[in-house]
């Protein structure tokens, strides 16, 4: 993180008259120095007015009150002259790369265990749409979320990795209220969940959609009334435009032609893109995937994989075209590293309810954290045991 530290009047003061001891002397014994107020403007001396009395020897002009005499004299408005204010920016002003502090490790825990967390996040560049800050989950004795600090970046295909068990499905339900965390937060586009009233929640919870791992039919209804139910469920749209909706989904995960079948009569492919239609009906601003190559062989993992990235670039266009306020927004948790190589612009890994490292696939793909290297390449040595 870019840190900015200001330095005080007093030492500007004696950086200028070492440098203006230095300088180039006039006849007269007096500097010719005059300092440049912007690093890539030239350093000159303006000529003093003939009625202006020549400052005592040794006396260093203050640049920024020459800033404000050379703002109020210059005589062109269309010469943009740096304010006071901004002087003291330019010349006070320094860049340093500095980390913060590393955090403590969770109560009843030791830093040995929490040795390969660097918690470093590399940037997105873009805003979260969801974001948990310092979440803590716990069922009974078992503490799942242990001051949990991630988000998710919008308009990004991001990817949840970890360990079984490490609290990742648990994610899923606190971002959509059906989990609270015991402390901490979870921000929706900026809005506590935990906080939200039942029907700023339900109504949040529009801006969701959700595959889950097998796809979740209803075994009763066949494919189209499956797809159709958010649609007939939650708005008051016609049989005409639900059937609009409906088949555009289907044909867009290549089920078009298997609309009366039953769940029973597909299979577990079929099933998982029964069930990304269905989460796309509501167009959602969010789309969440709960291990979606569960269950299927290498080939169909890999295709799902690429339908999942061709349905995101279609819904990035729309909304750019549309010019919707939000960018669709797609969370993958998977244990798939294959899939993540393909499919993911941001990773998350967690462990032991805590971020270990996230940011960009490039950035994470080539950590020198041993634990994210062993766990992205799928190697028996390394930090993670079978304990």
């Amino acid at each position: 993180m870019s840190t900015f530290n200001f330095r005080d009047r007093e030492q500007e003061g004696e950086q200028a008259s070492e440098a203006a001891a230095d300088a180039p002397t006039s006849d007269a014994g007096e500097p010719t120095y005059a300092p440049a107020l912007h690093a890539d403007e030239p350093t000159h001396a303006p000529a003093p007015h003939a009625d202006e009395p020549l400052h005592p020897q040794g006396e260093v002009p203050d640049p920024l009150a020459a800033a404000d005499e050379e703002a109020a004299t210059r005589e062109s408005p269309g010469d943009e002259v740096p304010t006071r204010e901004q002087a003291a920016g330019a010349s006070r002003v320094s860049v340093v790369d500095e980390q913060p502090p590393r955090p403590a490790p969770p109560a009843g825990a030791s830093e040995e265990e929490y040795r390969w967390h660097t918690y470093r996040v590399y940037p997105s560049g873009r805003p979260d749409a969801v974001e948990f800050i310092d979440t803590y989950k716990a069922f009974g004795r078992a503490r799942i979320l242990r001051g949990l600090n991630m988000g998710l970046p919008e308009g990004m295909v991001s990817m949840i990795l970890g360990p079984s068990g490490t609290g990742k499905s648990v994610c899923i339900k606190h971002m959509v209220g059906l989990l609270y965390p015991d402390s901490g937060d979870v921000l929706v586009h900026g809005e506590s969940v935990p906080n939200m009233a039942d029907d700023d929640l339900f109504e949040m919870r529009k801006k969701f959609g959700l595959l889950f791992q097998d796809g979740a039919l209803f075994g009763s209804m066949n494919l189209y009334d499956n797809v159709a139910f958010p649609l007939r469920q939650h708005t008051e749209k016609g049989e005409d435009e639900v059937e609009d909706i409906v088949m555009r989904r289907l044909n867009e995960v290549g089920l078009g032609s298997a609309r009366e079948k039953m769940p029973n009569e597909l299979s577990g492919g079929m099933r998982k893109r029964a069930g990304f239609a269905r989460a796309l009906v509501l167009e959602p601003d969010i789309v969440l995937f709960d291990e979606p190559d569960s269950g299927l062989d290498p080939v169909r993992t890999a295709l799902l994989g690429e339908l999942i990235l061709e349905i995101h670039r279609d819904m990035m266009d729309e909304a750019k075209a549309k010019q919707k306020e939000r960018l669709p927004t797609f969370a993958v948790i998977t244990h798939d590293i294959m899939s993540a190589r393909r499919v993911a612009d941001y990773i998350n890994v967690l462990w032991r309810g805590r971020i270990v490292e996230a940011g960009p696939a490039e950035d994470m793909l080539n950590s020198d954290n041993p634990f994210i290297r062993q766990f992205l390449a799928g190697e028996s040595q390394g930090p993670l045991t079978m304990d």
